[in-house]
Protein backbone atom coordinates (compact mmCIF):
# COMPACT_ATOMS: atom_id res chain seq x y z
CA UNK A 1 0.00 0.00 0.00
CA UNK A 2 2.85 2.36 -0.78
CA UNK A 3 0.77 4.30 -3.27
CA UNK A 4 -0.91 7.48 -2.08
CA UNK A 5 -4.33 6.12 -3.05
CA UNK A 6 -3.90 3.13 -0.75
CA UNK A 7 -3.07 5.42 2.15
CA UNK A 8 -6.13 7.57 1.45
CA UNK A 9 -8.36 4.49 1.31
CA UNK A 10 -7.00 3.32 4.67
CA UNK A 11 -7.57 6.78 6.14
CA UNK A 12 -11.18 6.83 4.95
CA UNK A 13 -11.78 3.39 6.47
CA UNK A 14 -10.25 4.56 9.76
CA UNK A 15 -12.58 7.57 9.75
CA UNK A 16 -15.86 5.99 8.62
CA UNK A 17 -15.53 2.23 9.08
CA UNK A 18 -15.42 -0.64 6.58
CA UNK A 19 -15.84 0.51 3.01
CA UNK A 20 -18.36 -1.10 0.60
CA UNK A 21 -16.50 -2.62 -2.31
CA UNK A 22 -18.35 -0.29 -4.68
CA UNK A 23 -16.61 2.65 -3.01
CA UNK A 24 -13.23 0.92 -3.09
CA UNK A 25 -13.68 0.11 -6.78
CA UNK A 26 -14.76 3.66 -7.60
CA UNK A 27 -11.58 5.01 -6.01
CA UNK A 28 -9.30 2.33 -7.44
CA UNK A 29 -10.51 2.87 -11.01
CA UNK A 30 -11.56 6.51 -11.32
CA UNK A 31 -9.98 8.55 -8.52
CA UNK A 32 -8.99 11.78 -10.33
CA UNK A 33 -5.42 11.73 -9.02
CA UNK A 34 -4.50 8.05 -8.75
CA UNK A 35 -7.25 5.98 -10.37
CA UNK A 36 -6.41 3.17 -12.76
CA UNK A 37 -8.36 4.76 -15.62
CA UNK A 38 -7.43 8.40 -15.06
CA UNK A 39 -3.64 8.62 -15.45
CA UNK A 40 -1.38 8.94 -18.51
CA UNK A 41 -0.47 5.22 -18.61
CA UNK A 42 -2.03 3.41 -21.57
CA UNK A 43 -3.98 0.52 -20.06
CA UNK A 44 -5.50 -1.14 -23.14
CA UNK A 45 -3.49 -2.84 -25.86
CA UNK A 46 -0.80 -5.43 -26.30
CA UNK A 47 1.61 -3.54 -24.04
CA UNK A 48 -1.05 -2.78 -21.42
CA UNK A 49 -3.05 -4.90 -18.99
CA UNK A 50 -5.85 -6.05 -21.29
CA UNK A 51 -6.92 -5.79 -24.91
CA UNK A 52 -10.36 -5.08 -26.36
CA UNK A 53 -11.65 -5.85 -29.83
CA UNK A 54 -11.12 -2.30 -31.21
CA UNK A 55 -7.45 -2.35 -30.17
CA UNK A 56 -7.06 -5.80 -31.69
CA UNK A 57 -8.45 -4.88 -35.13
CA UNK A 58 -10.74 -2.25 -36.78
CA UNK A 59 -13.20 -4.96 -37.88
CA UNK A 60 -15.63 -4.42 -34.99
CA UNK A 61 -15.79 -0.71 -35.81
CA UNK A 62 -16.56 -1.59 -39.42
CA UNK A 63 -19.38 -3.85 -38.26
CA UNK A 64 -20.94 -1.24 -35.98
CA UNK A 65 -20.64 1.32 -38.79
CA UNK A 66 -22.83 -0.91 -40.99
CA UNK A 67 -25.36 -1.38 -38.18
CA UNK A 68 -25.46 2.35 -37.44
CA UNK A 69 -25.96 3.29 -41.10
CA UNK A 70 -28.91 0.97 -41.43
CA UNK A 71 -30.37 2.23 -38.14
CA UNK A 72 -30.12 5.81 -39.38
CA UNK A 73 -31.92 4.92 -42.59
CA UNK A 74 -34.71 3.03 -40.84
CA UNK A 75 -35.55 5.85 -38.45
CA UNK A 76 -35.99 8.23 -41.37
CA UNK A 77 -32.46 9.57 -42.05
CA UNK A 78 -32.67 12.46 -39.57
CA UNK A 79 -30.48 15.50 -40.22
CA UNK A 80 -28.62 14.83 -36.97
CA UNK A 81 -27.54 11.37 -35.83
CA UNK A 82 -25.24 10.99 -32.82
CA UNK A 83 -22.71 8.30 -32.01
CA UNK A 84 -22.69 8.12 -28.19
CA UNK A 85 -19.89 5.93 -26.89
CA UNK A 86 -19.29 5.06 -23.25
CA UNK A 87 -15.71 4.15 -22.35
CA UNK A 88 -14.46 5.42 -25.71
CA UNK A 89 -10.77 5.31 -24.78
CA UNK A 90 -8.54 6.84 -27.44
CA UNK A 91 -11.19 6.36 -30.12
CA UNK A 92 -10.16 3.08 -31.77
CA UNK A 93 -13.76 1.93 -32.25
CA UNK A 94 -15.10 5.32 -33.35
CA UNK A 95 -12.29 5.99 -35.82
CA UNK A 96 -12.63 2.52 -37.35
CA UNK A 97 -16.34 3.22 -37.91
CA UNK A 98 -15.70 6.63 -39.47
CA UNK A 99 -13.06 5.18 -41.78
CA UNK A 100 -15.50 2.46 -42.83
CA UNK A 101 -18.18 5.06 -43.62
CA UNK A 102 -15.67 6.92 -45.80
CA UNK A 103 -14.83 3.71 -47.68
CA UNK A 104 -18.55 3.08 -48.15
CA UNK A 105 -19.16 6.73 -49.12
CA UNK A 106 -21.98 6.47 -46.57
CA UNK A 107 -24.48 9.36 -46.49
CA UNK A 108 -24.73 9.05 -42.70
CA UNK A 109 -21.52 11.09 -42.49
CA UNK A 110 -23.41 14.26 -43.36
CA UNK A 111 -25.61 13.79 -40.27
CA UNK A 112 -23.01 12.49 -37.84
CA UNK A 113 -22.18 14.00 -34.47
CA UNK A 114 -20.21 12.36 -31.66
CA UNK A 115 -20.54 12.31 -27.88
CA UNK A 116 -18.14 10.36 -25.73
CA UNK A 117 -17.91 9.36 -22.09
CA UNK A 118 -14.30 8.70 -21.13
CA UNK A 119 -12.88 9.12 -17.62
CA UNK A 120 -9.30 9.57 -18.78
CA UNK A 121 -8.39 13.11 -19.94
CA UNK A 122 -5.29 11.83 -21.77
CA UNK A 123 -7.35 9.37 -23.80
CA UNK A 124 -9.90 12.08 -24.60
CA UNK A 125 -7.15 14.28 -26.02
CA UNK A 126 -5.82 11.37 -28.08
CA UNK A 127 -9.32 10.69 -29.42
CA UNK A 128 -9.71 14.29 -30.52
CA UNK A 129 -6.33 14.18 -32.24
CA UNK A 130 -7.24 10.96 -34.06
CA UNK A 131 -10.49 12.47 -35.27
CA UNK A 132 -8.72 15.58 -36.56
CA UNK A 133 -6.43 13.36 -38.61
CA UNK A 134 -9.38 11.71 -40.38
CA UNK A 135 -10.64 12.95 -43.76
CA UNK A 136 -12.48 16.23 -43.31
CA UNK A 137 -11.30 16.52 -39.73
CA UNK A 138 -13.73 13.89 -38.47
CA UNK A 139 -17.22 14.41 -37.01
CA UNK A 140 -18.02 17.09 -34.48
CA UNK A 141 -17.65 16.06 -30.82
CA UNK A 142 -20.40 17.51 -28.63
CA UNK A 143 -20.86 17.57 -24.85
CA UNK A 144 -23.00 14.71 -23.56
CA UNK A 145 -26.65 15.78 -23.71
CA UNK A 146 -30.03 14.29 -24.67
CA UNK A 147 -30.42 13.75 -28.41
CA UNK A 148 -33.28 12.87 -30.69
CA UNK A 149 -31.58 10.19 -32.80
CA UNK A 150 -28.44 8.12 -32.58
CA UNK A 151 -26.69 4.96 -31.49
CA UNK A 152 -25.37 4.26 -27.99
CA UNK A 153 -22.36 1.94 -27.77
CA UNK A 154 -20.99 0.42 -24.57
CA UNK A 155 -18.11 -1.88 -25.49
CA UNK A 156 -16.61 -3.52 -22.40
CA UNK A 157 -17.91 -0.65 -20.29
CA UNK A 158 -20.50 -2.14 -17.94
CA UNK A 159 -18.15 -4.83 -16.61
CA UNK A 160 -15.95 -2.15 -15.03
CA UNK A 161 -18.72 -0.15 -13.35
CA UNK A 162 -18.59 -0.44 -9.54
CA UNK A 163 -20.30 -3.55 -8.17
CA UNK A 164 -21.27 -4.94 -4.80
CA UNK A 165 -19.83 -8.29 -3.75
CA UNK A 166 -22.31 -10.40 -1.78
CA UNK A 167 -21.65 -13.57 0.17
CA UNK A 168 -24.32 -16.17 0.79
CA UNK A 169 -25.38 -16.42 4.44
CA UNK A 170 -28.79 -18.15 4.35
CA UNK A 171 -29.36 -17.74 8.09
CA UNK A 172 -28.86 -13.96 8.00
CA UNK A 173 -31.76 -11.50 7.80
CA UNK A 174 -31.44 -11.02 4.02
CA UNK A 175 -29.91 -14.36 3.10
CA UNK A 176 -26.62 -12.64 2.29
CA UNK A 177 -24.02 -10.31 3.70
CA UNK A 178 -21.97 -7.73 1.85
CA UNK A 179 -18.21 -7.95 1.46
CA UNK A 180 -16.58 -4.71 2.56
CA UNK A 181 -12.99 -3.52 2.71
CA UNK A 182 -11.18 -2.86 5.96
CA UNK A 183 -7.60 -2.63 7.24
CA UNK A 184 -6.12 -5.71 8.86
CA UNK A 185 -5.31 -5.37 12.58
CA UNK A 186 -1.66 -4.54 13.27
CA UNK A 187 -1.07 -4.16 9.52
CA UNK A 188 -1.42 -1.67 6.70
CA UNK A 189 -2.90 -4.33 4.41
CA UNK A 190 -6.46 -4.13 3.18
CA UNK A 191 -8.68 -7.10 4.00
CA UNK A 192 -12.24 -8.34 3.61
CA UNK A 193 -14.91 -8.08 6.28
CA UNK A 194 -18.61 -8.92 6.14
CA UNK A 195 -21.19 -6.21 6.78
CA UNK A 196 -24.94 -5.87 6.69
CA UNK A 197 -25.94 -4.26 3.37
CA UNK A 198 -26.72 -0.56 3.59
CA UNK A 199 -30.39 0.23 4.00
CA UNK A 200 -30.39 2.32 0.80
CA UNK A 201 -29.31 -0.62 -1.35
CA UNK A 202 -30.57 -3.78 0.33
CA UNK A 203 -33.93 -3.96 -1.48
CA UNK A 204 -32.32 -3.55 -4.89
CA UNK A 205 -29.65 -6.13 -4.08
CA UNK A 206 -32.31 -8.57 -2.91
CA UNK A 207 -34.31 -7.97 -6.08
CA UNK A 208 -31.37 -8.91 -8.31
CA UNK A 209 -30.87 -12.17 -6.37
CA UNK A 210 -34.56 -13.10 -6.59
CA UNK A 211 -34.94 -16.62 -7.92
CA UNK A 212 -31.23 -17.36 -7.52
CA UNK A 213 -30.47 -17.29 -3.77
CA UNK A 214 -26.86 -17.77 -2.76
CA UNK A 215 -25.74 -20.86 -0.89
CA UNK A 216 -23.56 -20.62 2.20
CA UNK A 217 -20.26 -18.92 1.37
CA UNK A 218 -21.06 -18.31 -2.30
CA UNK A 219 -19.86 -15.00 -3.76
CA UNK A 220 -21.78 -12.96 -6.31
CA UNK A 221 -21.42 -9.52 -7.85
CA UNK A 222 -24.33 -7.11 -8.28
CA UNK A 223 -23.84 -3.89 -10.23
CA UNK A 224 -26.51 -1.37 -9.36
CA UNK A 225 -24.47 1.13 -11.38
CA UNK A 226 -24.98 -0.96 -14.53
CA UNK A 227 -28.75 -1.15 -14.10
CA UNK A 228 -28.89 2.58 -13.33
CA UNK A 229 -27.01 3.22 -16.58
CA UNK A 230 -29.58 1.22 -18.55
CA UNK A 231 -32.52 2.88 -16.81
CA UNK A 232 -31.22 6.32 -17.80
CA UNK A 233 -30.91 5.59 -21.53
CA UNK A 234 -34.38 6.86 -22.55
CA UNK A 235 -33.50 10.24 -21.05
CA UNK A 236 -30.45 10.34 -23.33
CA UNK A 237 -31.77 8.93 -26.62
CA UNK A 238 -35.26 9.21 -28.12
CA UNK A 239 -34.88 7.04 -31.22
CA UNK A 240 -32.21 4.67 -32.47
CA UNK A 241 -30.21 1.76 -31.18
CA UNK A 242 -28.30 0.72 -28.06
CA UNK A 243 -25.49 -1.83 -28.42
CA UNK A 244 -23.91 -3.43 -25.36
CA UNK A 245 -20.88 -5.65 -25.98
CA UNK A 246 -19.34 -7.32 -22.96
CA UNK A 247 -18.62 -10.58 -21.25
CA UNK A 248 -21.76 -11.60 -19.43
CA UNK A 249 -24.23 -14.37 -18.64
CA UNK A 250 -27.84 -14.67 -17.54
CA UNK A 251 -28.49 -14.58 -13.79
CA UNK A 252 -29.09 -18.31 -13.39
CA UNK A 253 -25.63 -19.05 -14.79
CA UNK A 254 -23.89 -16.32 -12.79
CA UNK A 255 -25.49 -17.57 -9.56
CA UNK A 256 -25.01 -21.31 -10.17
CA UNK A 257 -23.04 -22.60 -7.15
CA UNK A 258 -21.79 -25.57 -9.14
CA UNK A 259 -19.81 -23.33 -11.48
CA UNK A 260 -19.74 -19.86 -9.88
CA UNK A 261 -19.12 -20.44 -6.19
CA UNK A 262 -16.38 -17.78 -6.22
CA UNK A 263 -18.25 -15.30 -8.42
CA UNK A 264 -16.64 -13.73 -11.50
CA UNK A 265 -14.70 -10.70 -10.19
CA UNK A 266 -11.09 -10.47 -11.34
CA UNK A 267 -8.25 -7.96 -11.36
CA UNK A 268 -6.04 -7.62 -14.46
CA UNK A 269 -2.45 -6.52 -14.71
CA UNK A 270 -0.05 -7.27 -17.54
CA UNK A 271 -2.65 -9.49 -19.25
CA UNK A 272 -2.75 -11.71 -16.16
CA UNK A 273 -5.89 -12.26 -14.12
CA UNK A 274 -5.94 -12.38 -10.33
CA UNK A 275 -8.61 -12.91 -7.70
CA UNK A 276 -6.76 -10.51 -5.37
CA UNK A 277 -8.97 -7.48 -5.89
CA UNK A 278 -7.55 -5.38 -3.07
CA UNK A 279 -3.85 -5.33 -3.94
CA UNK A 280 -2.23 -2.21 -5.44
CA UNK A 281 -5.34 0.00 -5.70
CA UNK A 282 -5.06 2.16 -8.79
CA UNK A 283 -2.65 -0.20 -10.52
CA UNK A 284 -5.03 -2.98 -11.61
CA UNK A 285 -8.19 -3.20 -13.64
CA UNK A 286 -11.18 -4.70 -11.81
CA UNK A 287 -14.09 -6.32 -13.64
CA UNK A 288 -16.96 -8.78 -13.30
CA UNK A 289 -19.38 -10.43 -15.72
CA UNK A 290 -22.44 -8.43 -16.71
CA UNK A 291 -25.77 -9.80 -15.48
CA UNK A 292 -27.70 -10.04 -18.76
CA UNK A 293 -30.98 -10.86 -17.01
CA UNK A 294 -30.77 -7.66 -14.96
CA UNK A 295 -29.74 -5.72 -18.06
CA UNK A 296 -32.71 -6.92 -20.09
CA UNK A 297 -35.20 -6.54 -17.25
CA UNK A 298 -34.13 -2.98 -16.51
CA UNK A 299 -34.19 -2.10 -20.21
CA UNK A 300 -37.73 -3.45 -20.59
CA UNK A 301 -38.91 -1.52 -17.52
CA UNK A 302 -37.38 1.64 -19.01
CA UNK A 303 -39.28 1.16 -22.29
CA UNK A 304 -36.49 -0.17 -24.49
CA UNK A 305 -37.28 -2.91 -27.01
CA UNK A 306 -34.89 -5.85 -26.89
CA UNK A 307 -34.13 -6.91 -30.46
CA UNK A 308 -31.08 -9.17 -30.23
CA UNK A 309 -29.13 -11.35 -27.82
CA UNK A 310 -26.19 -12.73 -29.72
CA UNK A 311 -22.43 -13.16 -29.49
CA UNK A 312 -19.63 -11.04 -30.87
CA UNK A 313 -18.69 -13.79 -33.34
CA UNK A 314 -22.26 -14.05 -34.63
CA UNK A 315 -22.61 -10.28 -34.74
CA UNK A 316 -19.48 -9.89 -36.87
CA UNK A 317 -20.54 -12.74 -39.14
CA UNK A 318 -23.94 -11.18 -39.88
CA UNK A 319 -23.08 -7.54 -40.52
CA UNK A 320 -22.15 -7.96 -44.18
CA UNK A 321 -18.38 -7.61 -43.87
CA UNK A 322 -17.35 -10.05 -46.59
CA UNK A 323 -16.28 -7.15 -48.80
CA UNK A 324 -14.17 -5.67 -46.02
CA UNK A 325 -12.49 -9.01 -45.28
CA UNK A 326 -11.76 -9.45 -49.01
CA UNK A 327 -10.30 -5.94 -49.17
CA UNK A 328 -7.93 -6.66 -46.32
CA UNK A 329 -6.92 -10.02 -47.76
CA UNK A 330 -6.65 -9.45 -51.47
CA UNK A 331 -7.68 -5.88 -52.31
CA UNK A 332 -5.46 -3.29 -54.01
CA UNK A 333 -4.24 -2.00 -50.64
CA UNK A 334 -3.76 -5.45 -49.10
CA UNK A 335 -0.35 -6.34 -47.73
CA UNK A 336 1.05 -9.45 -46.15
CA UNK A 337 1.05 -7.56 -42.85
CA UNK A 338 -2.64 -6.63 -43.12
CA UNK A 339 -3.60 -10.18 -44.11
CA UNK A 340 -1.70 -11.66 -41.16
CA UNK A 341 -3.18 -9.09 -38.78
CA UNK A 342 -6.67 -10.00 -39.99
CA UNK A 343 -5.99 -13.71 -39.60
CA UNK A 344 -4.74 -13.27 -36.05
CA UNK A 345 -7.62 -10.98 -35.12
CA UNK A 346 -10.25 -13.33 -36.48
CA UNK A 347 -8.78 -16.14 -34.41
CA UNK A 348 -9.67 -14.13 -31.31
CA UNK A 349 -12.80 -12.35 -32.50
CA UNK A 350 -14.56 -15.47 -33.81
CA UNK A 351 -13.46 -17.98 -31.17
CA UNK A 352 -16.35 -18.60 -28.73
CA UNK A 353 -13.80 -19.30 -25.99
CA UNK A 354 -12.25 -15.87 -26.52
CA UNK A 355 -13.80 -12.58 -27.64
CA UNK A 356 -16.19 -14.39 -29.97
CA UNK A 357 -18.15 -15.56 -26.94
CA UNK A 358 -18.75 -12.04 -25.62
CA UNK A 359 -22.40 -11.08 -25.36
CA UNK A 360 -23.92 -8.55 -27.76
CA UNK A 361 -27.26 -7.10 -26.65
CA UNK A 362 -29.22 -4.75 -28.91
CA UNK A 363 -32.12 -2.54 -27.85
CA UNK A 364 -34.25 -0.16 -29.92
CA UNK A 365 -36.02 3.09 -29.08
CA UNK A 366 -38.38 5.18 -31.14
CA UNK A 367 -41.89 5.72 -32.38
CA UNK A 368 -44.16 2.79 -33.20
CA UNK A 369 -43.29 3.14 -36.88
CA UNK A 370 -39.54 3.37 -36.22
CA UNK A 371 -39.61 0.35 -33.91
CA UNK A 372 -41.45 -1.67 -36.53
CA UNK A 373 -38.66 -0.99 -39.02
CA UNK A 374 -35.86 -1.59 -36.50
CA UNK A 375 -37.34 -4.89 -35.32
CA UNK A 376 -38.46 -6.28 -38.69
CA UNK A 377 -37.77 -10.03 -38.39
CA UNK A 378 -38.06 -10.42 -42.15
CA UNK A 379 -35.34 -7.81 -42.68
CA UNK A 380 -33.20 -7.78 -39.52
CA UNK A 381 -30.67 -5.08 -38.79
CA UNK A 382 -27.09 -5.99 -39.72
CA UNK A 383 -25.63 -8.00 -36.88
CA UNK A 384 -28.93 -9.10 -35.35
CA UNK A 385 -29.68 -12.11 -37.55
CA UNK A 386 -28.26 -15.58 -37.11
CA UNK A 387 -25.21 -15.82 -39.38
CA UNK A 388 -25.25 -18.21 -42.32
CA UNK A 389 -21.54 -18.99 -41.83
CA UNK A 390 -18.54 -17.97 -39.83
CA UNK A 391 -16.58 -14.89 -40.92
CA UNK A 392 -13.34 -16.65 -41.76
Amino acid sequence: MEKHLGARIAAEIAATGPMPFTRFMELALTDPADGYYTGPTVRAGKTGDFITAPELHPLLGSAIARTASETWQRIGMPASFTWIEFGAGAGALLCAAVEQWHRDDAPILSALNVMIVEANPYRREELQARLRALPGGGPQVLPLQPVQAGIVIANEFLDALPFHILVGRPTSKNGFMERCVSVAPNSADLCWVECEPEHSTVDRLREQLAGNPLVEGQLAEVSLAATAWVAALPSLLTSGLVLVLDYGRVSSELRDPATRMAGTALAYQGHRASTNLLAEPGERDITAHVDLTALRGTAAAAGLTHIAATTQAAYLASTGLDDEVARLRTGPEATLESALALRGALAHLMDPRRMGGFAVEAFALGSTEQLARLTDEGNPLPGTAAPIRRLV
